[in-house]
C-alpha cells in the first residue's frame, strides 16, 4: 500500500512535502531548458542584431584569465572553508543535545552540511536566474564579430538583423555563447561567494587572539571577487555594464541568502530534530547574569562565552 505524499502532523495533513515536490519539478524543468539551450539542442530564443559601426563588439578574443571551469570549482571553496571553521571551533559539549553524544567529526559535519545547504541553494538559484536572463536578453559580447563571423558584409551605420554565424572552427556552444553577454555570470558568482563567506566568518567565528587572521581571509575573498570581475572586462568577454549588473546580482543574492536562508547565521533560529541545551542557551547565555555559570549545565565559562559568540 502506497504512503500518502503529505505527512500527518498533529492529526492534520502537512502539504509541505507536496509543495517541495512541485518546486523541485518546476526547478528541474527550468534547469533542463537552460542546459539544452546552452548545448544548442534547442533553438536560440533571442537573436540580437547589431550596427556595423559598433566598435564595442569588434574586439579580439584572446582567451579567459579565469575559465568557466575555474569559476565553477571556486564554488566549492566556501564549502571547504565552512568545514574547516566548524571542525576547528565545534564544541561537542555545547552543540550536542542532552540525550545524545556526538563526536567532533560528526558534529562538525552536521554543522557544515547545514550552512552549506543554504549556500548551495542561494548559489544555484542565482546561477539559474543569471542563465535565464542571458538566454532571453541575449546581448552581444565584445568579441561577437570575431567569434561569430557573420555572413554579412556591411559598412557605415547599417543595422544587421538577419545573419548566420559562419565560424566552424569553434564549437556551436561557444559561438552561441557570444550572444549571451548580459549579465556577467563570473562576476555574480565570485561576488556571491565572497560576500557569503565574509558574512559567515564575521558571524560564526569568535574573537580570536590574532587580529589579522580573519580580516586577512576576508580581504583575500574580496580581492578574488574584484579580480574575477575586472578580468572579464580586460579579456573582452563582457562590457562594463555586464560586470556591474553581475556584481549587483551577486550582492543581492548573498544578502538574501545570509538574511533569509541563514537567518543572519543565528544558530538559535535553526530548526533542529533534537533539542539543543535549551536551558543552556536561555539561562546561561541569554540571561547574562553574574551567576549564570552556575545555572543549568556545568559548562566552563570560557566555553560558554565562545558558544555565545559563535551562535549569536
Amino acid at each position: 500500500m502506497e504512503k500518502p505524499v503529505c505527512q500527518q502532523v498533529g492529526g492534520k495533513r502537512d502539504p509541505s512535502l507536496a509543495v517541495d515536490f512541485i518546486a523541485i519539478g518546476f526547478f528541474g524543468q527550468v534547469a533542463s531548458f537552460l542546459i539544452l539551450t546552452e548545448l544548442g539542442l534547442l533553438p536560440q530564443v533571442v537573436k540580437r542584431g547589431y550596427y556595423c559601426n559598433d566598435k564595442s563588439i569588434q574586439h579580439q578574443y584572446n582567451g579567459d584569465t579565469i575559465s568557466t571551469v575555474t569559476i565553477l570549482l571556486s564554488g566549492l571553496v566556501p564549502v571547504v572553508l565552512i568545514w574547516m571553521t566548524e571542525a576547528l571551533l565545534y564544541t561537542p559539549s555545547i552543540n550536542c543535545s542532552k540525550t545524545e553524544s556526538d563526536t567532533r567529526c560528526r558534529g562538525s559535519w552536521r554543522e557544515t552540511w547545514y550552512w552549506s545547504k543554504s549556500y548551495g541553494r542561494g548559489l544555484i538559484t542565482l546561477l539559474v536566474i543569471i542563465g535565464t536572463i542571458k538566454i532571453f536578453l541575449g546581448e552581444l559580447r565584445p568579441h561577437f564579430i570575431n567569434t561569430c563571423k557573420p555572413d554579412v558584409t556591411c559598412t557605415g551605420d547599417e543595422f544587421v538583423s538577419d545573419y548566420t554565424c559562419t565560424n566552424n572552427d569553434e564549437s556551436q556552444y561557444f559561438v552561441r555563447d557570444a550572444s549571451k553577454s548580459f549579465p556577467s555570470g563570473h562576476s555574480a558568482m565570485s561576488v556571491f561567494e565572497a560576500i557569503f563567506m565574509i558574512w559567515y566568518l564575521e558571524r560564526r567565528v569568535p574573537r580570536l587572539r590574532s587580529v589579522f587572521s580573519i580580516p586577512l581571509v576576508q580581504m583575500m575573498l574580496m580581492c578574488w571577487a574584484v579580480f574575477c570581475s575586472l578580468s572579464r572586462i580586460t579579456d573582452h568577454r563582457h562590457h562594463w555594464w555586464d560586470v556591474l549588473a553581475g556584481t549587483i546580482a551577486g550582492t543581492l543574492g548573498a544578502i538574501l541568502t545570509c538574511h533569509v536562508g541563514c537567518h543572519n547565521f543565528d544558530a538559535s533560529k535553526r530548526k533542529r530534530k533534537t533539542s539543543l541545551y535549551t536551558d543552556h542557551e536561555h539561562k546561561l547565555i541569554a540571561s547574562g547574569g553574574n551567576n549564570s555559570a552556575n545555572t543549568g549545565t556545568p559548562l566552563h565559562k570560557e566555553e560558554i562565552t565562545m558558544n555565545n559568540v559563535i551562535h549569536a
